[in-house]
């Protein structure tokens, strides 16, 4: 979540020639909102004609005249801005959670508001780039995933056909501190968490139903998701246990894998046996997947790992991005 501060700054004023894409971010000044702003200065197609704080005037927007919007700031905000900006014929990549939940119904208990758009919420697209199939070239709004999610979704969203559903899915994830945003409370503080190590938010947390709708899980199925604070400024590294409805070997999870993410830049996945770092990520665009086999195959440890500001914030609404307006998806990423 990014701060509240009255900051409006014109970049590239000039004209546009016609190979670029004219782009604004709102949330300039949080940490996913300055990712953003790095990745984009780079990016061989793109031209950013305004970076505004979460507090800004509309008619300064305006005279940016950007074709589409990255949203990074807080959920009610983004919740507010971006029906006024679809209707102002801008496409938006928003990075909070406003429209990631698809029943309106979920978002006074999660997120603590009455959703004032719920017609966009069925309209939006939740971008876990690689799990999208076409639909963001046509995408008026764009759901970017939360960053816990990604690292859970990306590991099971290709194993969660074997998935034996009456055992519990248990995901225990644990990120920086840079994931709670620059707010300022003291429990979220570096001095606070340094030489420590918590959990927080159990059966609380907002990225819970955003990962059971992710996986289709349902209401019966047991989701156990338990978020911890690292004494470490930024990256996720979920640690997800499930079993199978059948023994599964080594070389057809290698398989299934390698099949899921043949074509995806972004995403590596290790061999049998060998698990991820977090250092593998941190301050890179990608997803690192390992996974041991337990008990014959019956069941499996599997941990995923990426930086919570890039694969998990800013680099992906960068992919979704690039899909959407038909660009080389590694464009701008370094890759």
């Amino acid at each position: 979540m990014t701060e509240n501060i009255h900051i409006t700054e014109r970049v590239g004023t000039g004209a546009a020639t016609p190979a670029l894409t004219r782009v604004a971010i709102i949330g300039a000044t949080g940490y996913s909102g300055a990712e953003l702003a790095e990745i984009l200065k780079r990016h061989p197609h793109v031209q950013v004609t305004g970076l505004f704080g979460s507090e800004f005037q509309m008619d300064s927007l305006a005279e940016a005249a950007p074709e589409a919007v990255f949203l990074a700031v807080p959920n009610e905000v983004s919740a507010h801005l971006a029906p006024k900006l679809i209707e102002a014929g801008m496409r938006v990549i928003d990075l909070s959670g406003a429209f990631r939940l698809r029943d309106e119904n979920l978002y006074p208990r999660w997120y603590g508001f009455t959703h004032e758009s719920p017609e966009l919420l069925e309209e939006a697209v939740y971008g876990l780039t690689e799990w999208c199939n076409g639909e963001l070239k046509k995408a008026r709004l764009v759901a970017n995933p939360g960053c816990y999610p990604t690292s859970v979704l990306l590991a099971l969203r290709p194993i969660m056909y074997l998935i034996d559903r009456g055992q519990p899915v248990i995901c225990d994830s644990k990120s920086g501190v840079s994931g709670a945003g620059k707010k300022s409370d003291l429990a979220f503080s570096f001095s606070e968490l340094f030489g420590n190590f918590k959990a927080y938010g159990v059966g609380q947390h907002r990225h819970e139903p955003e990962i059971r709708q992710g996986l289709h899980l349902g209401d019966r199925a047991t989701l156990v998701f338990v978020p911890h604070l690292l004494p470490t400024v930024r990256g996720i590294l979920s640690t997800i246990h499930v079993g199978f409805t059948r023994p599964i070997t080594p070389g057809e999870m290698e398989q299934i894998y390698a099949a899921s993410y043949a074509n995806a830049p972004f995403v590596k996945v290790l061999p049998p046996g060998q698990l991820p770092e977090l250092k593998n990520v941190v301050n890179k665009p990608h997803a690192e997947i390992g996974y041991q086999l337990l008990q014959g195959g019956r069941r499996a440890v599997i941990v995923s790992v990426i930086d919570n500001l890039l694969k998990g914030a800013a680099s992906q609404a960068v992919q979704n991005f690039n899909r959407m307006y038909g660009y080389p998806e590694t464009e701008g990423l370094g890759q």
